[in-house]
């Protein structure tokens, strides 16, 4: 007996993703502990709780909250160039609040260093896109 292979349309590869994500999202919404974060466990991992988080981990959620949030706000714009420049403005923006947040926290003075390389690169970056974006919504 021969099989032929099964063609997925990106339209079924989504919804066989989310059914066979549907069992973790009931647990996690049985679990009824503190303040949980939706869709932000892995396998082997116990639950995120903002309750148990450290000072820096919170801050860390911020960060990356803020960055995603920008960054999914750029993606809508029309044009695919000025999309990305929004995007990756956020992109760098959240690197350097990362890098802000371990220079508050961290007694390590490798990564002290790697994070204020981290931060004025990024600082760089994004002030050569915002130049550029600023420059390509004057002439639009």
């Amino acid at each position: 007996m021969k099989f032929s292979p099964v063609k997925f349309s990106p339209m079924m590869a989504v919804l066989v993703a989310v059914a066979l994500s549907a069992p973790a999202f009931a647990q996690q919404a049985q679990t009824g502990q503190g303040e949980t974060m939706p869709g932000m466990q892995m396998p082997g991992m116990r639950p995120m709780n903002m309750d148990n988080m450290s000072a820096a981990q919170k801050e860390y959620h911020a960060a990356m909250q803020k960055m995603n949030r920008d960054m999914m706000q750029g993606m809508m714009d029309p044009d695919p160039g000025t999309s990305w420049m929004k995007q990756m403005i956020a992109h760098h923006q959240g690197a350097v609040d990362m890098s802000e947040v371990v220079l508050k926290h961290s007694k390590d003075s490798d990564v002290i260093k790697e994070a204020r390389k981290t931060k004025e690169q990024n600082e760089r970056d994004l002030q050569e896109l915002q130049a550029k974006l600023k420059k390509e919504e004057k002439k639009g």
